[in-house]
């Protein structure tokens, strides 16, 4: 992962400038396969990639374990919500994207604790979840990453390392999915017949596999105020990217008392 250390949100705005050029000169450049670039905000610099189900339970999930609790939730967000959501038979081991992934993304963004790593599309709503608490961060600083999973080669992975697989912007699921641009990635790992959800910082961390590029842009929160300016010009708030009465009133806070 390589780290880049900014000092203003201008020069951040920059470095998005001259990121977006960078990859489309890939793109030309290269004959196979270039990723989208996506991104995700961290509103502390020193938090890890870790998934929501990573944070809320000490124990590991393979596919099936997983798979099983989405079928036991089903009935109760089915009978509160009226979503039929369907869970098929689980099909091929391994296969991408997993089983139920619609209902799976419904779930993490309900705040169901989740294998899948969250990201958008936009630089901008990356930076609006890095610097929307206004908690005081230990270390001063935010994190805004970039990851471009294919670079136009061929990526090399060894045996039963954990593995990053991107799993796309297109699944009928909530609102929030494309307000948010979102997509998602997946880390696992095989382990016997079967594959084990893993963790993102551990296969970054493997020089041996190649995970795609990775990179972290750190700035001060002290940028806050004038980030927030910006991005609310940009109609980047908390009510267009949630859509909930919640989400108007933290934005209606920010528009008539914060920012003044």
């Amino acid at each position: 992962m390589k780290t880049v250390p900014l000092e203003s949100w201008e020069s951040f705005e920059k470095e998005v400038s001259t990121f977006f050029s960078d990859w489309q000169k890939t793109k030309k450049e290269k004959s196979g396969h270039v990723s989208i670039p996506i991104f995700r905000g961290h509103a502390n610099a020193s938090w890890m990639l870790q998934t929501t189900l990573e944070r809320f339970s000490g124990r590991t999930f393979d596919t099936e374990d997983y798979y099983r609790t989405m079928r036991h939730v089903r009935p109760a967000v089915v009978s509160i919500t009226e979503k039929n959501w369907g869970l098929p038979k689980m099909s091929a081991i391994g296969a991408l994207p997993p089983t139920g992934y619609s209902f799976m993304v419904y779930l993490r963004h309900h705040g169901f604790p989740s294998p899948l790593l969250d990201w958008t599309r936009s630089p901008f709503v990356a930076a609006f979840f890095a610097f929307r608490s206004r908690e005081k961060q230990t270390d001063g600083k935010v994190a805004i990453y970039s990851y471009i999973e294919w670079q136009g080669d061929a990526r090399s992975f060894m045996g039963q390392a954990p593995t990053i697989h991107g799993l796309g912007p297109y699944v009928v699921t909530h609102k929030r999915h494309y307000a948010q641009q979102c997509e998602y990635t997946i880390c696992w790992k095989r382990v016997g017949d079967g594959y084990e959800y893993s963790s993102h910082e551990e296969a970054f961390s493997d020089n041996t596999s190649d995970q795609g590029a990775l990179t972290k842009y750190t700035l001060p929160v002290s940028e806050r105020t004038k980030a927030l300016k910006q991005l609310y010009r940009m109609n980047v708030t908390a009510f267009s990217l949630f859509g909930s009465e919640e989400s108007l009133m933290e934005s209606l806070a920010y528009q008539e008392i914060e920012d003044v």
